[in-house]
């Protein structure tokens, strides 16, 4: 794989940052409108750099209708034209708020044209729409965006190649001494895949949605001593919440999601 979709990761991992200060802002004005600004900015960037993928077989035709989606969206072209109008020198998106026992609550300018109640529930739901995009690349163009997919025996077997042109791949030559130390193919296999990258943002899929990219079949016994999803990373509760239950709950409620 001679590309890197890191820059997508970077760029949602940042997203999500925003979003978080945003609501660990709390009852600070300046701070929340701060973390907006950029939250606007980086989500934008989200499909920007999904788009510097367009030269990946079937890009198109799987980026075509997610696109279409959302400019049909009404919430991502509210929020497109609140960060196109700041981004331009236009006031502060920030007109509205209420604080009470600690908690707060800022309002965008014709908020009640939106379904969401208040700015951080419109951001955390256009920001879980761009993840579901995102992850949906992870699942049709795995091959080409994830090298944790990439570098499997089974896609090899599909290029009519094997674990030997991988390592050369990787590393320039044939690891011998793998096998004079008595590693099978899956062996070889899963120590190659621990040398490549892989997807930066499981924590945010595993926390979000509930899932995370698919990952290589290993046979059990190397399985029995794999990481758990809590030593890799994976486990997150979304800010805002106490505990994941309390965010799945959430999802039923028509002010954090439609």
């Amino acid at each position: 794989m001679s590309y890197s979709f890191d820059i997508v990761d970077q760029k949602v991992n940042e997203t999500e940052f925003f979003l978080r200060k945003m609501i660990e802002a709390k009852s600070n004005w300046f701070e929340f409108s701060c973390y907006l600004t950029a939250f606007l900015s980086s989500s934008r960037a989200i499909t920007l750099a999904l788009q510097r993928f367009k030269f990946i077989s079937g890009f198109d035709e799987w980026y075509n209708p997610k696109q279409a989606a959302l400019k049909s969206d009404p919430l991502a072209k509210f929020i497109l034209e609140v960060r196109n109008d700041n981004v331009h020198g236009g006031p502060n998106p920030v007109v509205g708020g209420s604080f009470y026992r600690g908690e707060s609550e800022y309002r965008f300018k014709d908020q009640d044209k939106l379904e969401y109640k208040d700015i951080v529930s419109c951001c955390r739901v256009h920001f879980i729409n761009l993840l579901e995009i995102v992850y949906d690349c992870y699942l049709v163009l795995g091959i080409h965006v994830d090298p944790q997919q990439y570098y499997t025996r089974e896609h090899f077997t599909t290029m009519g190649l094997t674990i030997d042109d991988a390592e050369l791949e990787i590393w320039g030559w044939i690891m011998d001494s793998y096998i004079e130390d008595g590693f099978d193919e899956d062996d070889r296999w899963h120590e190659l895949r621990s040398k490549v990258g892989e997807c930066k943002i499981n924590h945010l899929f595993n926390g979000y949605l509930g899932k995370v990219t698919p990952q290589p079949v290993i046979p059990d016994r190397i399985a029995d001593f794999d990481f758990t999803d809590e030593e890799k990373g994976w486990v997150y509760i979304p800010p805002g919440f106490e505990t994941i239950e309390d965010y799945i709950n959430s999802l039923d409620k028509k002010v954090d999601r439609t």
